[in-house]
């Protein structure tokens, strides 16, 4: 049997040392490479991303960086643990602080009056990633909800290190760089830490749970990330 369909007893009966977190990325192999070598990450890294193209997509990722305070208040409030607490409070405050102060910059130095935007604002393959990503924060458990926010955060660090490299310059460089800065790094271990302590012990329908949201989210980033080329 592929290892895309193994459930995660099978598959750390078959590797020795596995663990949670690369089984849900192994689930979702298809949809990581795609990202990972998605139009978009290309284009960044070789500093030949249209600039509308580039203002598109900043306008849509300032509002889901303020969807995702949301959503990681969510897993705040279902934390298991005090340092669980205290990490998802230095997200929550690096969002609202660093990155969105980034995005204001950028914006000004782009001449782009910004318009904060709405949930109803999301439209067509920009709405998935958001809707998606709140609904899980909304209905499921604090495990889920960090396999699903692992997807995305695991996944712009690894393009990111490898963008980090390439010929980006400007703001685009800004954006790369933001995502491989050792805070970035220690966020993204951290969840695989958690994810991997907590996946390793959860029933196996939770443990079906969390592939499925990881691969919904990888599918989810693709369609958003599509989205800014779209001038339809």
């Amino acid at each position: 049997m592929s290892d895309t369909f193994q459930d995660f007893s099978t598959f750390s009966q078959q590797h020795a040392k596995a663990n949670f977190s690369e089984w849900l990325k192994t689930r979702s192999m298809r949809h990581w490479d795609n990202m990972i070598n998605h139009r978009f990450t290309s284009d960044m890294a070789a500093n030949t991303l249209p600039e509308d193209v580039f203002k598109r997509y900043l306008y849509c990722e300032h509002a889901f960086v303020r969807s995702a305070i949301t959503i990681f208040s969510y897993a705040l409030a279902k934390a298991p643990s005090a340092g669980d607490q205290d990490r998802l409070v230095s997200i929550v405050y690096t969002l609202a602080t660093e990155q969105d102060k980034y995005f204001r910059e950028t914006f000004r130095t782009m001449g782009v009056k910004y318009i904060p935007l709405t949930p109803s604002s999301f439209k067509g393959k920009a709405a998935l990633l958001r809707d998606g990503a709140v609904g899980i924060a909304e209905s499921c458990s604090f495990l889920e909800i960090i396999s699903a926010m692992l997807a995305a955060e695991w996944m712009y660090l690894t393009w990111c290190k490898k963008a980090a490299i390439g010929n980006a310059t400007g703001v685009r460089k800004s954006w790369i760089v933001l995502h491989v800065t050792a805070s970035f790094r220690d966020q993204v271990n951290w969840m695989i830490h958690r994810v991997n302590e907590l996946g390793m012990i959860a029933p196996a329908e939770i443990q079906e749970a969390c592939a499925r949201h990881f691969s919904n989210m990888l599918e989810w980033e693709i369609a958003f990330h599509d989205a800014p080329y779209d001038t339809t």
